[in-house]
């Protein structure tokens, strides 16, 4: 009985986290929305600024990070294996420079609500008064 109910909770856990919603941020400052193509263009390094003409920069998680493979899933369609290529062939090329990288949501946040020209992403569940949604 003991084995059944830490199974049927760690089922409940699993469906909990599926069922979390990424969410792309950016500083109280920027006052726009973006569309899902916006937001690909931005993480592939194929827009520099938002459609305001703000210039700005974009943080990725770590690359093991649950919360980064449901972005890319939704946002970007690729895998991470996809992404590494994609970023390895531009940084070669000299046409890109590889996304900075931070280990959890707590320091996008951070990041983010201290400096306008930054945007990432994170699970909904995490949104704070320090930070806007910019696209869903």
């Amino acid at each position: 009985m003991k084995k059944l109910l830490i199974l049927a909770s760690a089922l409940y856990l699993q469906a909990a986290f599926v069922q979390a919603e990424v969410v792309v941020i950016g500083n109280t400052s920027i006052t726009s929305t973006l569309s899902a193509s916006e937001v690909k263009n931005l993480f592939l390094g194929k827009r520099k600024s938002l459609p305001d003409g703000t210039k700005i920069a974009v943080i990725e998680q770590a690359k093991d990070s649950p919360v980064r493979e449901a972005f890319h899933s939704k946002f970007t369609k690729k895998t991470q294996a996809q992404l590494s290529s994609y970023w390895t062939r531009l940084v070669f090329t000299g046409k890109g420079k590889m996304p900075e990288e931070v280990s959890n949501s707590e320091e996008i946040i951070n990041m983010i609500s201290t400096n306008p020209g930054l945007i990432g992403y994170i699970d909904s569940s995490e949104v704070t008064d320090g930070i806007v949604v910019l696209a869903k």
